[in-house]
């Protein structure tokens, strides 16, 4: 269905955001030369905030270069005896694989390091397969090598500041949790949700929870909420409200459930059919 209102979805809008701060950087000038340099001369970008590449992706992409060759020219910067890539390496790793010698290039000399890894991460953040963790860790040594604060940086790459502190602060995940993320077995949304929760191995059995039944952020949502009510529960007060929901049981002759805030609840009555309903509601009239 085509979307309505601004035209865009917020994907869209934020990948359009992320590609002119992209262009500002690099310069975008559509004349630049194009030159065809041998792939063992050219070099992955150390700062690459991406650590792993899904073959399979690459299999696909090496397959379409073999077709049709490499349709978009990647971006490098001259080293002392080779060249660094500043942009497209996944499109470099492809074309190796589809035996290529040579591949187009644009050289930018100008390009300071600072500007180097906002490139990098800003070439990852518009592909949707870039893992939570890698992302964060990517903010992250932006603002750690450079001094930046987290406003600085959401102007410098073009996304808001709220947006970039949600990141960053996934990276509290317990170890297990984040390997969980960087498998690719969590979402972004997954981590800002389950971050919330403090008790690592509350927080650990919630993603296995995700990960084994599927769960939505918006369930694991609920958790977290039922979470926070059960920590606020008076311990002293679990035995009356079994006592409650027994004698509630005993009189109803089916399973109930009391859900008790501080100062408010609810009353929660299983039935099995629609006469045992009309049983239960003979009972309460």
């Amino acid at each position: 269905m085509k979307k309505t209102g601004l035209g865009k979805g917020l994907d869209a809008l934020f990948a359009d955001n992320l590609l002119d701060k992209k262009d500002e950087i690099l310069g975008n000038d559509s004349f630049d030369k194009i030159h065809k340099i041998k792939i063992i001369e050219i070099e992955p970008n150390r700062e690459q905030p991406r650590r792993s590449f899904d073959e399979e992706a690459l299999d696909e992409l090496a397959g379409s270069i073999k077709t049709y060759g490499v349709l978009q020219p990647i971006i490098v910067n001259k080293k002392d005896n080779y060249y660094e890539i500043v942009a497209g390496e996944r499109r470099w790793r492809a074309a190796k694989k589809a035996g290529l010698t040579e591949m187009p290039c644009i050289i930018k000399d100008d390009i300071t390091e600072r500007s180097n890894k906002e490139i990098a991460l800003i070439e990852n953040l518009q592909r949707v397969d870039l893992n939570p963790i890698d992302k964060a860790k990517g903010l992250k040594e932006l603002i750690d090598d450079y001094g930046m604060t987290q406003k600085e940086l959401a102007e410098s790459i073009g996304i808001s500041r709220s947006n970039i502190a949600n990141s960053v602060r996934i990276l509290n995940l317990d170890p297990r949790v984040i390997k969980f993320a960087e498998e690719g077995k969590l979402t972004e949304g997954h981590c800002r949700n389950l971050v919330v929760i403090e008790d690592p191995e509350r927080q650990y059995k919630a993603a296995i929870d995700i990960i084994q039944k599927g769960e939505t952020v918006r369930d694991i949502e609920r958790r977290i909420k039922n979470v926070k009510v059960s920590d606020q529960k008076d311990p002293r007060l679990d035995a009356i409200y079994r006592d409650i929901e027994n004698s509630f049981q005993g009189f109803f002759g089916t399973k109930v459930k009391l859900d008790a805030n501080k100062k408010s609840g609810k009353i929660i009555i299983q039935y099995s059919s629609y006469d045992d309903l009309e049983r239960i509601l003979g009972l309460i009239k």
